[in-house]
Formats: structure tokens, C-alpha cells, sequence
């Protein structure tokens, strides 16, 4: 079959039309093509005006642009060959077109793909969701998956008639992926040299963030900051975890808090203080709170923070297989949920609105001034870092300097009402609000000034309320 694709340049009112000498013969299934016509106009006097007639449908347009028009022809997808030809309206002005020529281009697709994670294996399924027929037999292709390199047929199996399925699944971190769709290669594919398919690199970098095997549920990365720790360089020091003083268990049963759920609340290994890359700053709590009451906590376990604001599972690393699980793993059917994070002598913050959760792992990252946080000032600035408000040495929720309950007397009390230049080396306590292991009420990195600082300096009657529904 043969089909006449006529660019009509008319001016809406009823007129004799010629078709110009020459033309494009186009053969193969040549899906979305931009076809560019370029004239040598003579004598002929704009302005001109066309239609595209595609297998009888017309498809209206107009230029004056004398290097001619691009319009993308949406081809059937049929085998059959293709004629373009170029008309004029009005038979006159046949003679004052001499010549003309067209090209033909076809616009990159990109190359898409999904991945499929299995939480029970931990492992990813890569489809190839763009394996149009446009460049030849999509299963003669030449595809890269990590080290492997075969014949789509031979690696994929194909599940549709644009979806191959890859044989084997993937395991993190990650592994580029690529199609190899030069057309000088598949003579099957006759769209004119230089026609690509999948982009200009035919080939991305699959990113297969770690999922520990048994990870149903949600998934996520969490990032936070804690102000008393907090260096102007950004990241937390680790005075605490340096004088061995971060507690084996999770410290919050101890200080009253009931977790909701049934977490685990196993001690974590040695290593995890001992060893200085973990870089380990102390225990927090993380809250999965309700999309429709936000003060209704639905799960909560206990967490550990690094210095550079990674929050992890307290199983996060695995010394056998030598694994590190950057997730939080909750298991909770996968919705919307509120995350809020508590710490011992920080007030606590939750996110402004509930977020999307589910088993593929998203960053959540509290550190930055763009992630929205509930209430209002919940969080301090410190350099451009984010953090949870310092000095809460009561763990009541509220910062405050005077009166009855604040935060600054049980600090005097502890080191010696009448002595308050002494120290308390050693110490893991909630007095202790810089987190470096010392309580202190005078003199430099002491645990009483933040609180003053955070309440106002000049206004030391006021009081920080944590942002918590």
C-alpha cells in the first residue's frame, strides 16, 4: 500500500493545486518523524499556508519562514511506504517553486525503563518499557546490563509488545543500562542515516539503593541535625561515642517513653561505637504518625544519628556480609504519614504535611531550609544547617531559663548549687545539652547558655515550646 503525504499550502479559499516534482520515498515503520521541508522559493510571495494530509487527515499548519517548516508527521506505524510531496494552492505558483528538498529526522526517545523491588529478596526487577517497533525488531538489539551484554531477545523476555522484562534481578548499588539503537546497525531499519532512538547516550546508570531482604513495608532515608553537637562546618561531633559513652540499648524505656509497635529493642553491637567510621552521635526516636490525626503516633522505634545527619535503623550495618542498610524500615502498610523525630534534651519536630511512603526508599532530609517542618520555628538555623532546638533538660517539650521547672536549675543542682564552676566529666545525661559528655553550668561549652540563647538572650523570661500536635 501507498500512502500520498501532501504538505498544502492554501490560503482557505477554493483554488487549483499542483504537486511539485520530486519527492521522499520512506520505507519501514518509522513511528513520530519530524519531516523538514526546506524551499527554494523563487518568485513566489508570501505568506503561504499548508496542510498535512496523512492517509487522509489533514493536519493544518501555516509558515512564511523562507528556510521552510518542520512539523511532526504522527506515522501510523503501518510497513507500507510513504511519499512525501510538496503542493501549492494555486496551480501559478508551481513554476515560481524550482526546487525544494526535505529531510527526515526522528526525535530521540528517551529510554525508559521501571524497576520492580522485591522486599522479601531485596532485589530490583529492571523492565524496558520503550521497545517500539520505530528501530527494526526491538529483539535483534544489542543491550548492556551491568557486565552482561547480549541480544535483548536474549537477556529480556519480552512481555508486550513494548515491554521486555530482564531475566535476571538486580542487586545494589547500581549498574548502567543501555540499548544500542545506532541504525547503521539494524538494516531492518531504513529511517535515513543518523536517526536515533533512545536518546543521544543510549544508556543510563540504574540507581539501586540497598534494601535489606525482609524490608516490606515503607522505606525511607532520614537526614536531621541536632543543635548542641552541631560544629559550624556543618556536622555533629562525637564526644559522646569518643568517651564510650553512647549506650549499648536505646536509653528511652529508661527515661518513660512507650514506643508504639513492636519494634526491637535488642542491644546493638560493640562495633557500632567502637568503630569511628560509623561515627555514631547518640539515640533519637522516629515516629510514623497518622495522615488523619497527626497526633496519633501509629509506630516508633529507636534510631541512631551520625555526625553527618544520616539516621539509621540500629541494624544498619552487618559486620558478616559487610552490608550498610541506609533505610529506615517500618512495617506499615505503604500511604501517607507524618515522620516526626524525638531526641532526649532537643525538642522535638515533625514534617508539615503527611509524605508519601512506601517500599522504595525516599530521602527525607530535615537538615535543609526547603523541607517544611509542622508549626512555626521548629526548627533553629545554624550555618544554613537546620537543627532541633538545644537545651531541653527536663525532656518536658519546653525550653525555658527561669521560673518554676526550667531547664537551667537542675544543671546548677547537679554540678553543686554552691559550686558552680565544677564539671561532671563522663556523663551521659540529659543535663549534658551539647552532647559532649561533660556537664557544665559556667566557663566555656557549657550546658547552660544554650538555653538562654534559644529562649532569647535578652529576653530570658520567654519559652521554646517543641512543635508537636
Amino acid at each position: 500500500m501507498r500512502y500520498a503525504i501532501l504538505f498544502c499550502l492554501w490560503s482557505g479559499h477554493a483554488a487549483a493545486q499542483c504537486i511539485l516534482p520530486s519527492g521522499i520515498q520512506v520505507s519501514g515503520d518509522c513511528l513520530y518523524l519530524n519531516v523538514h521541508v526546506t524551499f527554494n522559493l523563487g518568485n513566489a510571495t508570501p505568506p503561504y499556508e499548508y496542510a498535512i494530509d496523512v492517509e487522509g487527515i489533514q493536519y493544518n499548519g501555516g509558515g512564511t519562514d523562507p528556510t521552510g517548516f518542520t512539523h511532526q508527521v504522527p506515522w501510523s506505524g503501518t510497513t507500507a511506504v510513504h511519499t512525501i510531496g510538496v503542493a501549492v494552492h494555486d496551480a501559478a505558483d508551481c513554476n515560481a517553486f524550482p526546487t525544494w528538498s526535505g529531510t527526515i529526522t526522528r526525535t530521540n526517545t528517551p529510554l525508559s525503563y521501571s524497576l520492580t523491588l522485591d522486599c522479601t529478596t531485596g532485589l530490583r526487577t529492571l523492565r524496558w518499557t520503550s521497545a517500539d517497533q520505530a528501530c527494526g525488531s526491538a529483539g535483534t538489539h544489542t543491550a548492556r546490563v551491568g557486565g552482561n551484554t547480549g541480544t535483548v531477545a536474549a537477556l529480556f523476555t519480552q512481555e508486550s509488545a513494548s515491554v521486555w522484562r530482564y531475566n535476571t534481578a538486580l542487586p545494589a548499588p547500581g549498574m548502567p543500562f543501555g540499548i544500542d539503537a545506532g541504525v547503521g546497525t539494524y538494516p531492518g531499519y531504513p529511517c535515513g542515516t543518523g536517526v536515533q532512538c533512545w536518546g543521544d547516550n543510549h544508556s543510563v546508570q540504574l540507581s539501586l539503593p540497598y534494601v535489606q531482604p525482609g524490608d516490606c513495608g515503607v522505606n525511607f532515608n532520614l537526614k536531621a541535625a541536632l543543635q548542641g553537637p552541631l560544629a559550624t562546618n556543618g556536622t555533629m561531633g562525637e564526644g559522646l561515642r569518643n568517651a564510650n559513652l553512647v549506650p549499648l540499648s536505646e536509653p528511652y524505656s529508661a527515661l518513660g517513653y512507650t514506643y508504639t509497635g513492636n519494634p526491637s529493642l535488642t542491644p546493638v553491637p560493640s562495633y557500632y561505637m567502637t568503630t569511628a567510621p560509623w561515627a555514631i552521635v547518640d539515640w533519637m526516636v522516629v515516629e510514623l504518625r497518622s495522615a488523619q490525626n497527626a497526633a496519633t503516633v501509629l509506630y516508633s522505634k529507636p534510631v541512631l544519628i551520625k555526625k553527618d545527619g544520616r539516621v539509621h535503623d540500629k541494624n544498619f550495618y552487618d559486620q558478616i556480609t559487610g552490608t550498610l542498610d541506609e533505610n529506615l524500615n517500618f512495617p506499615v502498610a505503604a500511604g501517607n504519614y507524618y515522620v516526626a523525630l524525638r531526641h532526649r534534651n532537643h525538642l522535638a519536630i515533625m514534617t508539615a504535611t503527611a509524605i508519601p511512603l512506601d517500599v522504595e526508599p525516599e530521602m527525607l532530609d530535615l537538615r535543609t531550609v526547603a523541607a517544611s517542618t509542622y508549626g512555626t520555628n521548629a526548627r533553629v538555623n545554624v550555618n544554613g544547617v537546620m537543627a532541633m532546638w538545644a537545651g531541653d533538660a527536663t525532656g518536658n517539650g519546653v525550653l525555658k531559663y527561669t521560673g518554676s521547672g526550667n531547664d537551667r536549675d537542675p544543671i546548677l543542682t547537679a554540678v553543686g548549687s554552691t559550686t558552680p564552676n565544677n564539671t561532671l566529666a563522663n556523663q551521659y545525661s540529659r543535663l549534658d545539652t551539647n552532647l559532649d559528655g561533660v556537664v557544665k553550668y559556667t566557663g566555656s561549652a557549657n550546658d547552660r547558655d544554650v538555653i538562654l540563647t534559644n529562649v532569647g538572650s535578652t529576653t530570658p523570661n520567654n519559652t521554646r515550646t517543641q512543635q508537636l500536635p
